[in-house]
Formats: C-alpha cells, structure tokens, sequence
C-alpha cells in the first residue's frame, strides 16, 4: 500500500459513525416517514456534511494559504451549522422516543 493512502484513510475514519447514523435514519426514514424520522435524517445528513467539512478545511485553508482569523471564521460558521444540525436530530430521537413511550401505553392499555 503506498504511504499516500494510509494517512487519507485514517483520515476518513471519523466519518465512519456519521455515515452509519445517516443511513440508519434514512432507511427509519424510508419505513415510516414521520416528522422524527425527517428530522433525524436531516440533523444525521447535517453532520454528516460538517464532520466532512472539518476533515476537508485543513486541506482549503493550506492551500489557499488562508489567514488565520479567516479560518477560524469558516470553523465558526461551521460550528453553528453543526449545532443546528445537532438540535434537528436530538429533537428528532425525542419525538421517536415520545412516539414509540406512547405506543407503548396504547399497546398496554388494550390488554
């Protein structure tokens, strides 16, 4: 294997747990399309879109030769991406809990 490839592939790594996130909340998505199952799938997606931006912004700001506070500028704006994206799935995964607490109770109070 050549010694280019080793550090790009143990650069991808941290997209691994996204990537399952995301298509887990996709195919929950394709099953049963309900609001937490859109808001998970896009909170998923969005942070799957940042966490790819953090490993590519590296590489953009090197070869630009960006400016420090121009850098942290973009890492600034991408943080509050992220944190929305975050907010859209936490909101998603209660709404899913709330869903499956209170089918639970109907499906109890029938026997």
């Amino acid at each position: 294997m050549d010694n280019s490839v080793l550090p790009f592939l143990f650069a991808l790594a941290p997209l691994i747990s996204p990537l399952l996130v995301f298509i887990a909340s996709c195919l929950y998505m394709i099953k049963i399309a309900r609001v937490d199952a859109i808001l998970l799938c896009v909170g998923s997606g969005i942070t799957l879109l940042i966490s790819g931006m953090y490993i590519w912004m590296p590489h953009i700001a090197q070869n630009r030769a960006m400016p420090v506070g121009e850098v942290s500028f973009y890492y600034s704006i991408l943080g509050g991406i992220g944190l929305l994206g975050g907010l859209f799935f936490a909101t998603g995964l209660f709404l899913l809990i709330n869903n499956m607490l209170n089918a639970n109770k109907l499906f109890r109070e029938k026997f």
